[in-house]
């Protein structure tokens, strides 16, 4: 296990190194934002840091299959392989909001693994390792990552989401019964809602038009303190597009509403 952790240290010090490059396009009145053929932003930074963290991974794993948001896959992709999203919620990103991130984990055999989380603009890391505890470091030090608590009915529950825009028809009308069912419902996109639900502040987030990049160190974290990863059908899944975060309890009750099987516990 050990080698897992000084594998996790190389990588979280290779993230940090992007922070001072994340942050000096951020908030900058020059950043250019370009659309891709799917209509999704791309910027700078997005090509900069995911080209700096293939060279990483180039030294830390060397040979590894890589996958990426913005270059692709590098290598023939097997059941092993790393994922790279250089910022998650390029929107928010390129609009001067925080709730961005940059993002590495690993498919180990099939399975996500190694999670790896950073949040440049606020100043707070999440990670986790094979062997290695779910943690978040902050400036005050490092501490490890609540579990998940079960519960009962939704009425109880804090659930974040991507935003109604992302949603399918087929599911629109699950969701609006869901969020009139539950204590509080916020759209905090991107991995910033799955930041408050791993540190125990809400107990699950839901989300559309997610791909591997964006889940597989999630799926790690989740795993690791008690939570599941799940397509809306309740199987578990890392690849997208479709994706249900939290206690196995809570999971299903979303996947029932979602489905339109009877009415929510209150």
């Amino acid at each position: 296990m050990a080698s897992q952790r000084r594998l996790l240290e190389s990588l979280e010090q290779a993230v940090h190194q992007c922070r001072p490059l994340a942050l000096r396009y951020f908030q900058s009145k020059s950043l250019r934002v370009e659309h891709k053929a799917d209509r999704s932003p791309v910027t700078a930074a997005d090509r900069a840091i995911e080209e700096r963290l293939r060279r990483a991974l180039a030294r830390i794993a060397p040979g590894e299959p890589i996958l990426g948001e913005e270059f692709g896959a590098s290598g023939q992709l097997s059941d092993t392989y790393w994922t790279i999203d250089p910022i998650d919620g390029t929107r928010a990103f390129s609009r001067g909001l925080p709730s961005w991130g940059i993002m590495v984990g690993r498919v180990e055999q099939g399975q996500a693994r190694l999670g790896l989380v950073d949040f440049p603009a606020i100043g707070v890391t999440i990670g986790v390792a094979t062997g290695v505890p779910a943690y978040e470091q902050t400036g005050g030090g490092q501490s490890r990552l609540p579990s998940a608590r079960p519960l009962a009915s939704l009425a109880s529950a804090v659930i974040f989401h991507g935003g109604v825009r992302w949603w399918p028809a087929r599911a629109v009308s699950g969701m609006t019964i869901l969020m009139k069912a539950c204590y509080l419902e916020r759209a905090y996109g991107d991995c910033y809602g799955y930041l408050w639900a791993l540190t125990g502040l809400a107990d699950a987030v839901i989300d559309y038009g997610v791909k591997p990049w964006d889940m597989v160190p999630l799926a790690a974290l989740a795993e690791a303190t008690g939570r599941r990863m799940t397509d809306f059908s309740g199987h578990d899944s890392f690849t997208g597009p479709e994706t249900i975060m939290g206690h196995a309890s809570m999971v299903r009750l979303i996947s029932q509403q979602l489905h339109g099987r009877g009415q929510p516990k209150t």
